[in-house]
């Protein structure tokens, strides 16, 4: 897209097949950046300040939608007999930073703001969308116009589904706040904002390529339903595992904040992240095959009922956040670091093979001078960290946040910068076109005269970059490149076509491709 013309910006694709699996927004921005900052630092780093950018977004946006509830009457502690607390902008500021604090530690987000994918802009907009509803409460078109623009955005960086689900929340809690007035008037006003902005990109897009746009839209329609499929009956065993893990540690002082502040539960600081949370919930039952991201979407509501939580915890409850970062962060450097030794060393042989399988291809093991003294730091700040809380005793309201963000922070910096020719090495799939193409430049065929079969996006993409290769889009194509299960038996395919080889997927993967000839 970046190096694109207007159409692949209005109708984003990958080597010209529709990538309709999602909308463009974050694609916009992703390319906008590559063009901007891509010549200066080049076209991944470029890509990657868009993270950063929707990192500050959503830290931002919680932020302060937790100072505005948080400042409000019905969220203030009991004062004491002979004064002495805290100002109300102070408590506002502490249990703010609480939230930020504890987004940061939150295990889900960490892997999602280094991955290539959508559902940062996603968090991003989501966030913004909750603090325009929270911000309603005081400047009803302002906060209204923020909440309608970000759902819109919702509808344009995913689907219109996930845009409905979003308003859905905002509508929830809009109609059970008792603080709030014209009730009507802010969810009518909210849906014609979000409504606006999300027509906005198909009428350009029909008004331009009609032809192209009705079969994108075509297949971006078929795939948005397909999501709304309910999640299956004996899959919500695994939905309740992985909402404990990718949402932790938000979710049990979420528990305690609702308990703790059960006398004000219809109250604006409850009810409206309440309302944000259990429409996030319903979203991810009724679209099954989209988990990850919607998970995701309890996050920001999710940070404001933990805050509340952490605010309300009795002192001996008070110590258990920080002494489990502190204790559980501490044993994971530790094995983070044994496992580098055993990586680089060979020693002990099972933790080395455990890690070289996972990309055999990798030598040699190590790192870079400059990555290895970035852990270093890394490991000695987290120990300081931990001593500083041992032996000074803090009191601060904020150090349980803090521990948790700072720790799940320094395991991931030491991890990425350990282990980052492991990681990559797992998961690129250079090594894997690298010996289609010797195959391809060995039978002497033409990389445009290759058909795709079962191919993902990404797969495309990746072949496309890697080995160059045009994939036809004739369903004649002479010979065809298709993914197919790694279990699946070769003998049984149409006689039509003709194998000429196979290529294993990357390594732990379920998929092969098979390098096909039409007879």
């Amino acid at each position: 897209m970046a190096n694109g013309s207007f159409a692949d910006w209005l109708l984003p694709n990958v080597n010209g097949f529709p990538a309709s699996d999602v909308g463009p927004l974050s694609f916009w921005f992703a390319a906008l950046s590559i063009k901007v900052f891509g010549p200066l630092f080049g076209n991944v780093e470029a890509f990657h300040i868009t993270a950063g950018l929707w990192f500050s977004v959503t830290t931002a946006a919680i932020w302060y939608s937790t100072y505005l509830l948080s400042r409000r009457d019905e969220a203030q502690p009991v004062s004491f007999a002979f004064g002495g607390e805290a100002a109300r902008k102070d408590y506002g500021r502490l249990v703010a930073d609480i939230a930020v604090l504890l987004t940061v530690g939150t295990y889900g987000i960490i892997s999602a703001f280094h991955e290539l994918t959508p559902v940062t802009c996603l968090l991003a907009f989501s966030a913004l969308a909750f603090y325009g509803i929270v911000l309603s409460l005081q400047y009803l078109w302002r906060g209204s116009i923020i909440a309608g623009l970000s759902i819109g955005a919702i509808a344009l960086a995913s689907s219109p589904g996930a845009g409905l689900w979003c308003f859905f929340g905002a509508w929830v809690a809009i109609f059970l706040t008792p603080d709030y007035t014209s009730r009507s008037k802010r969810a009518v006003l909210t849906l014609s904002i979000a409504f606006a902005t999300a027509m906005l990109w198909p009428i350009l897009v029909f008004a331009c390529f009609p032809a192209e746009a009705a079969e994108w839209f075509k297949s971006w329609i078929s795939t948005s339903l397909a999501v709304l499929s309910p999640l299956p009956a004996d899959e919500y065993l695994w939905l309740l595992k992985n909402i404990s893990w990718l949402t932790f540690p938000l979710w049990p002082l979420a528990l305690w904040g609702i308990y703790a502040w059960r006398d004000q539960i219809r109250q604006a600081p409850l009810i409206i992240p309440l309302s944000f949370s259990v429409v996030a919930l319903c979203s991810v039952i009724f679209t099954g095959t989209e988990l990850y991201s919607t998970l995701l979407f309890l996050v920001p509501s999710l940070s404001v009922l933990a805050a509340l939580g952490v605010v309300s915890l009795k002192r001996s409850r008070e110590n258990f956040l920080d002494l489990y970062s502190g204790i559980i962060y501490t044993l994971a450097v530790i094995a983070v670091w044994i496992y580098f030794f055993a990586w680089t060393e060979g020693v002990p042989a099972k933790m080395a093979f455990s890690l070289t399988r996972l990309a055999p291809e990798v030598e040699p093991h190590g790192t870079s001078v400059f990555l290895f003294f970035l852990a270093v730091t890394a490991t000695v700040l987290w120990i300081a960290i931990v001593f500083w809380r041992l032996f000074k005793h803090p009191v601060f309201s904020w150090r349980g946040a803090w521990m948790a963000g700072t720790g799940l922070t320094a395991v991931w910096i030491i991890v990425m910068s350990l282990f980052v020719n492991l990681i990559d090495g797992a998961r690129s799939m250079k090594p894997i076109v690298d010996n289609f193409k010797a195959v391809v430049v060995e039978n002497k065929i033409p990389l445009d005269k290759i058909g795709a079969s079962h191919l993902t996006l990404s797969n495309i993409a990746a072949f496309n970059y890697w080995g160059g290769v045009n994939f036809d889009k004739q369903a004649d194509a002479p010979w065809v490149l298709r993914a197919v299960d790694r279990d699946y038996d070769e003998n049984t395919l149409d006689l039509r076509y003709e194998v000429v080889d196979v290529f294993q997927g990357r390594p732990r993967s379920s998929e092969k491709f098979l390098l096909i000839r039409r007879k």
